[in-house]
C-alpha cells in the first residue's frame, strides 16, 4: 500500500538555508517547517547528520500515525533503514518524505 506524503510542489530553490548543525535545506523545506511548526523535523535529521554524511542520496521519512511519528532513513525505498527513531508524541498533522542529497534536505519536487 502506498502512503500519501505531503509535498508542497516547489521546483528547486532560490536560497539554500543552513541549520546550526550544518544541515542544508531548500525554500520548500523552510516553508514546510514554518507552516507546520515543524522545525523540530530539521533538528531530528541534523542530529543524525554525522552518520548520514557518508551517503550521497537518502530518502527521509516522517510517518505520522495519530499522535506518534516513525522517523526512518533509507538509501532507497527498497533497502533497509539506515536510521530509525520512534517519536512518541507529535503535533505534526502530515506524513512527510524528503530527499537528503549530499547533506541538503529537500522535497522530491525540488529534485
Amino acid at each position: 500500500m502506498s502512503k500519501d506524503y505531503f509535498d508542497p510542489m516547489f521546483n528547486g530553490t532560490e536560497t539554500v538555508w543552513k541549520h546550526p548543525y550544518g544541515l542544508l535545506y531548500t525554500d520548500s523545506v523552510r516553508c514546510f517547517a514554518q507552516d507546520h511548526a515543524a522545525y523540530w523535523t530539521l533538528d531530528v535529521v541534523a542530529s543524525y547528520l554525522p552518520r548520514l554524511k557518508k551517503y550521497e542520496f537518502l530518502v527521509v521519512y516522517f510517518d505520522v500515525d495519530g499522535r506518534k511519528c516513525h522517523f526512518h532513513v533509507r538509501e532507497d525505498s527498497d533497502l533497509p533503514n539506515v536510521v530509525v527513531q520512534e517519536i512518541p508524541f507529535t503535533d505534526l498533522d502530515v506524513s512527510v518524505k524528503f530527499y537528503l542529497i549530499d547533506g541538503m534536505l529537500m522535497f522530491p519536487s525540488d529534485y
